[in-house]
């Protein structure tokens, strides 16, 4: 853990140049609290005792009941498990996706968004990447078993993932302006109750103290609440942060003055 903003702000930097130089995608996850919010998808989350231990039941009727409420408002039908998936993602829907990011800025706002009462945190891994994700099953997260058994499939070029069977990562075609924005990347876990664990997997500490102050330099950036969430809801979300939070939290005060003139 870094004592200072600027040994955070130098290691942070560090590691978005690596992310500039190519290769092996670096990917970037924040969260708002360090302690609090570990790596587990959000239908892992305190569901494992009451589902003793096997979400597929949960997930199956989370996932039916969306597909029949929502087919009436979609303007294109989702073609693929994944599609669905990143659709009720998207909307809240508990999923075992996790978000991630190819932009460490992105990241970065998401670690310092809110909850100033505690410390936050930046996850980074380095990890293939997958833009064909019709190929796998989001179960398993490894490659689809009838894909597998076709004898007449080159396996290898599919089994580029190190951690296939545990997690993939996956990119969403970028239909949505958020996902472009978000610069948006999906880990799929076989296990959602596991916190994720891989190899040379970093995570950078950043004190609540210095949240205000990142906002800052983000918002100096170009990274608002009105950039990553495109539409009304993050322009709103954007004054509310620069005006009211903090008149609401005591760190700022309006002071109303008259004046009268005499003629």
């Amino acid at each position: 853990m870094h004592d200072t903003i600027d040994g955070f702000w130098s290691k942070f930097t560090e590691y978005a140049n690596k992310a500039s130089l190519g290769g092996t995608p670096i990917l970037f996850r924040g969260v708002t609290q360090e302690k609090n919010h570990k790596l587990i998808p959000s239908i892992g989350r305190d569901t494992s005792e009451n589902t003793n231990g096997d979400i597929s039941h949960l997930e199956d009727s989370l996932l039916s009941e969306f597909k029949r409420l929502s087919i009436t408002l979609l303007n294109k039908y989702p073609s693929s498990d994944f599609e669905w998936l990143f659709l009720a993602q998207h909307y809240g829907l508990p999923t075992r996706l996790l978000d991630w990011s190819t932009n460490p800025l992105v990241a970065l706002f998401f670690s310092v968004e809110k909850d100033d009462d505690y410390d936050a945190a930046l996850h980074i891994v380095s990890h293939q990447v997958s833009d064909q994700y019709e190929l796998f099953d989001f179960k398993t997260a490894n490659v689809k078993s009838e894909i597998k058994n076709n004898r007449n499939e080159i396996l290898n070029i599919f089994s580029i993932q190190s951690n296939q069977g545990k997690v993939i990562f996956v990119r969403p075609k970028y239909t949505d302006q958020r996902y472009l924005n978000q610069k948006s990347i999906f880990s799929c876990h076989a296990d959602p109750f596991k916190d994720l664990d891989l190899p040379d997997q970093v995570k950078l500490t950043i004190k609540k103290e210095w949240k205000h102050i990142i906002r800052q330099r983000l918002g100096i950036l170009g990274l608002s609440h009105s950039y990553i969430y495109p539409g009304l809801d993050g322009v709103a979300t954007e004054i509310k942060s620069q005006l009211y939070n903090p008149v609401q939290s005591g760190k700022m005060k309006i002071i109303s003055m008259t004046a009268t003139l005499s003629l």
